[in-house]
């Protein structure tokens, strides 16, 4: 089983070093995207064997088109590195909840499943509305940022909705978790799909959080659809909030178990399934991981659970 890991990343150089070297296996490969806001020296050291830091980096804004961009440049990264069983997508604050050995023989054991979470947009009980694809957004990043709420409201104002349904070209309009674990031909066939037919791309260029919906959109729409399970990133979103939870130790009973399971607050409709890695994590959860660690090594050696 070779896994290539990729990861996207932007602060807490520490964790994203110990995320890694937790991950490492014969095999493994890791391709990390450095947001170009940030200063790549506190990152330089992650560069050797294995371990690919992204030459030309991507200006990054939470919920843009620039996201999905980075991770296409990891997808093709990836791609022109070698053949892998699965690529899997993961934030520089996640963090495996099982040894490497455990993921790679879930992965086997599921071999030509794809994970990654997609349910129906829109869906007003986890606040995904047909406005984020409906109407056109102001890029999150420079050189608009400043004045994005007042051209915003200027523009839900006084411009025609967009025709979504053209740019899907039939297809059903979806969303779910910006975090993947694919197959090598599930990124092959994004890659070319994009490469072939950009309508798509350059239409979620005013989408919001277009990194929930680029690739939910591509892959269900396709004959990956049947293969569809759900993410292996646990995440706890409280109601209201933008943003999931930085883990602390009042979760490690919920990682304890044989299985793990995804949180009940996971901001998705969908069963709540295994998961094998968690967000969120920082420099400052050491201690924690720590614990971690040690109740996946409890349970090394024990077969891999049930998708």
């Amino acid at each position: 089983m070779r896994i290539a890991y990729l990861i996207l990343a932007h602060n807490n150089p520490a964790h994203l070093a110990r995320l890694i070297a937790r991950l490492r296996a014969p095999g493994e490969a890791f391709y990390v995207h450095i947001d170009a806001n940030a200063p790549l020296a506190p990152f330089a050291g992650l560069a050797g064997p294995a371990v690919t830091l992204l030459p030309n980096r991507v200006a990054c804004s939470w919920g843009d088109i620039s996201l999905v961009k980075a991770t296409l440049a990891l997808m093709a990264a990836a791609t022109a590195g070698g053949q892998y069983d699965y690529c899997v997508l993961l934030s520089g604050a996640d963090y495996p909840l099982q040894t490497a050995d455990y993921i790679a023989q879930f992965l086997a054991a599921h071999q030509g499943t794809e994970f990654i979470e997609v349910f129906a947009l829109p869906n007003a009980e986890y606040g995904k509305s047909i406005e984020r694809i409906s109407r056109w957004w102001i890029r999150k990043g420079k050189p608009l940022a400043r004045f994005r709420w007042p051209l915003q409201h200027w523009l839900n104002r006084h411009v025609p909705p967009r025709d979504y349904r053209k740019a899907l070209g039939g297809g059903e309009a979806v969303t779910g978790s910006q975090w993947w674990c694919l197959t090598g031909a599930a990124v092959r066939y994004v890659l070319e799909q994009t490469k072939r037919q950009p309508r798509l791309y350059r239409f979620c260029k005013f989408v919001d959080c277009s990194d929930e919906f680029f690739f939910q959109v591509t892959l269900w729409n396709s004959p990956f659809r049947a293969r569809i399970s759900h993410s292996l990133t646990y995440t706890d979103w409280q109601p209201g909030k933008m943003g999931p939870e930085t883990l602390d130790a009042s979760y490690l009973p919920q990682f304890a178990g044989p299985v793990i399971r995804d949180s009940a607050r996971n901001n998705c409709p969908n069963e709540k399934r295994e998961v094998l890695f968690a967000r969120k994590f920082s420099d400052a959860s050491g201690a924690l991981l720590d614990d971690i660690d040690r109740l996946a090594a409890h349970r090394a050696g024990a077969p891999a659970g049930v998708a």
